[in-house]
């Protein structure tokens, strides 16, 4: 993490589209993994050595991301940037494992009668962002030393590793891919309305 000076507090960021809440990640995880499948029917010729294969779809791109979180790093960064609201006895950390865990579950408008889809974007640097569902579990593993909570007192673990895939969502074609890669899909709209942070008065995550 280096001096203010710049506006790269965005490059490492998860939001929830469904909550319209987003917080930063100060570090980069050690690893990722990104796949895509291409899926062919085959149908066996008489005297032929190999089947016809016909092109049936492809995908979902999966995205497997597994964190490291300090306690420490994430309310320093998180402090005045982030804009989910701590409940009592929270920091950060909790609050992202919280909202992660949440996104197996839609939120519900009772006054339009309407359900918001529980969509999360991720993004890490220039190399990878994604849009998409969290399928499958969402793991979290405690790790010590113990650290006591500066605000509330409370004994917590210092370490928290999260673990969690996302399943693309939007569909794209072979160009965008070899232009984009696994960038595809960023969405500059919401970065400029979420991180209004003036040059200067930020940090950079590196």
């Amino acid at each position: 993490m280096s001096l203010p000076g710049s506006i790269d507090l965005i490059e490492n960021y998860v939001y929830l589209y469904h909550t319209k809440t987003f917080i930063l990640i100060p570090q980069y995880p050690e690893s990722i993994s990104d796949s895509m499948t291409a899926n062919f029917a085959s149908t066996p010729i008489l005297s032929r050595s190999a089947p016809i294969f016909s092109y049936s779809n492809s995908g979902p791109r999966s995205l497997q991301v597994s964190l490291s979180l300090h306690r420490d790093m994430m309310n320093t960064i998180n402090t005045e940037k982030s804009n989910v609201t701590l409940d009592i006895g929270d920091d950060y950390v909790d609050t992202l494992i919280k909202q992660i865990q949440a996104i197996a579950l839609p939120q519900y408008n009772s006054s339009e009668r309407m359900v918001n889809p529980p969509l999360i974007a991720v993004r890490f640097g220039s190399d990878i962002f994604i849009k998409g569902i969290v399928q499958g579990s969402v793991t979290v593993t405690y790790k010590t030393p113990i650290i006591q909570d500066k605000i509330t007192g409370l004994d917590k673990y210092a370490l928290v590793d999260i673990a969690f895939t996302v399943s693309e969502v939007d569909p794209y074609d072979a160009d965008t891919v070899m232009q984009n890669g696994s960038f595809r899909g960023l969405n500059t709209t919401l970065e400029s309305k979420l991180f209004r942070v003036p040059r200067g008065n930020s940090t950079t995550i590196r």
